[in-house]
Formats: C-alpha cells, structure tokens, sequence
C-alpha cells in the first residue's frame, strides 16, 4: 500500500540485514530480545516495516504470547523520520494483525520514551511496573540452607523447564523454547534445583565483562517457600562472582514484594529505575 509516498509491508526474511543496520546505527531503536535472536524471530514473527525510495524507515516486530497478548519486541525508525508518522502508519497495522492472530491486546515493555509516550496517546495504559535492582562488589552471599540439588542445566531438561515456567509466570513473562534454547547455549551460567528427581527450579545469568545480570530465577509453585530460590540465587551470586563480575542486576515486579525481600536480604539494592508494562486492549 502507498501512504504519503511510504510503502508499508509486511517484515520477510530479506529484510533482516537493513532492519539488523538501523538497528546498530539508529538512536530510536528499542529491542527486548539479544540482537542474535532478534534475527530469528525477525524470520518467524509478524512485523512491519515502512519505507520509501532510500530504504527502510522504520520497523516493529511483535511475539505473539497466546492466548492473551502479541507483545511488542522490536521498534525502530529512521534518525530523520518523527515518531508520530511512524505510529501512525505502522501501529494499525500491527493491531490489525494482532486481531488475525486471534489475540486480544497488544503490550509494549520498556521506558525509552520516545516509544511509551506517544503509545500512551494512541490507547496503551500502565498496567504494572517493572523495578531493577543492583548487587555491587565481591562481598560472598549470606550462608542457605540446601534443600535441593544444584547442578547445571542440559537440553534434555526442556520439557521440566518449560512446564515449570508456564506455572511460575504469568503468561506476559514465560519464556519460549528459543529462549531456552539461546540460554543453554549462550548463558554464563544456567542451573537446576532438584527435588526427589523432579526440577524445582531454575536459574541463569549472562555477564557482560564485569556485569552479570540474572535473566531468570524461578521456583515450581508447589515448591516455594522451602528455601529453593534462595539456594538458587546464593548459586547465582557464587558463580557470578567467581567468573570475575563485580555488578549484579536483575529486574521483578514493583509489587512482588516476597521476591524484593529476598534480593534485599542478598545484598541488592533498588536501583531506582522503573519501566511500565504498557497495555491496549483491541476492539
């Protein structure tokens, strides 16, 4: 389709490389996901893009979390291009496909906020916040209980992992099989607690020279309370600093006041930073 001599389309497969450049060179660029798997999912997810006689302007990509919202994972648009134009052109469409896919809302999560406000002009409204929080230096973490086994994780460990976070997330947070799977892969540090032969729980942390940031701590429903997340991230810490990491970061829930009191306890401190899960329910 022409629209004020821009042309909007569907994202394919050959487009990975203009999107992948604007994605290095542009300042409005907003991604959720590791460059690396941001090019896969570009292969399989539903995005648009516009553009015109020099190229690409613009970008949005969204990951369908069903049965509840597709949650909007890419954004990007060119230096030169304003962001009230890029909405308007690609934002339809993105809801338009949303509602193809038989999903009910679409969500964005960040606070870039060239993208979180005029999203909030165009309907989207807070429904939650997230808060990031820091562990600073190489002080060893608080002496656990051990109520489970702690060993690393394996491929064949997929399907517990899976199942457990379906039951411990809520839908918008669950991770999907690549994400497991880039984690397995690519993770510092990615480990098991094991109760009686059933996986419990779980945690991973990727580091970045002297930052590690804890990507994932979860513990069966079933299982909680017992001591298990605690072991998890004592084990977290202990390998985080072991590999030489100096900075600790993770993200939860502004309310989720029984995982704050944990991270408090290990030495992690609010951050201040704050980032709105933004929400639009469709027509």
């Amino acid at each position: 389709m022409r629209r004020d001599f821009h042309h909007v389309r569907a994202i394919t497969p050959g487009d990975l490389r203009s999107i992948m450049r604007m994605v290095d060179t542009a300042w409005r660029v907003h991604i959720r996901v590791p460059p690396v798997e941001l090019g896969a999912k570009i292969k399989v997810m539903p995005g648009f893009l516009a553009e015109d006689q020099t190229g690409l302007r613009g970008f949005i990509v969204m990951e369908p979390q069903r049965p509840h919202v597709a949650l909007i994972i890419a954004a990007g648009l060119r230096d030169s291009w304003s962001v009230r134009p890029y909405l308007d052109l690609l934002l339809p469409e993105i809801e338009e496909a949303v509602q193809l896919e038989g999903l009910p809302a679409v969500a964005h999560i960040g606070n870039v906020a060239w993208l979180v406000d005029d999203l909030q002009r165009r309907g989207f409204e807070i429904r939650e916040w997230i808060v990031a929080f820091e562990r600073h230096g190489s002080d060893a973490p608080p002496a656990v209980p051990r109520p489970a086994l702690i060993r690393s994780a394996h491929y064949s460990d997929m399907p517990e992992l899976l199942a457990l976070d379906g039951l411990a997330f809520n839908h918008i947070w669950r991770k999907s099989a690549g994400n497991f799977n880039e984690a397995l892969a690519r993770a510092d540090s990615f480990a098991v607690a094991e109760l009686d032969g059933q996986i419990v729980g779980y945690e991973w942390f990727e580091r970045y020279h002297k930052h590690a940031h804890l990507t994932r701590l979860a513990v069966h429903p079933a299982y909680q309370g017992r001591g298990i997340g605690a072991q998890l991230l004592h084990t977290a810490i202990t390998d985080a600093l072991a590999s030489g990491a100096n900075m600790i970061t993770l993200n939860t829930q502004e309310n989720n006041y029984r995982s704050r009191a944990l991270y408090e306890r290990f030495g992690f401190v609010f951050s201040q930073q704050r980032m709105p899960v933004l929400w639009k329910e469709l027509g």
